[in-house]
């Protein structure tokens, strides 16, 4: 995976985000993660999921959901 390489699929996010696979699809089969599909496979903007990640990290330190 580039350093400068924005959109991710699902093996290369997982392993940017030190989880597995199975974990992340959770993720998105529950709608916890924002994602886009084209035919049957995920990908991922890393600029979103970074942006996702800050948003998580505050409604943590701000009292949770």
């Amino acid at each position: 995976m580039s350093s400068s390489q924005n959109i991710l699929n699902l093996k290369d996010l997982a392993l940017w985000l030190h989880i597995s696979e199975s974990m992340l699809r959770k993720l998105i089969y529950n709608n916890n993660i924002p994602y886009f599909k084209i035919g049957n496979r995920y990908y991922f903007d890393r600029d979103i999921i970074q942006k996702w990640i800050i948003n998580l990290h505050n409604e943590i330190e701000l009292g949770g959901i």
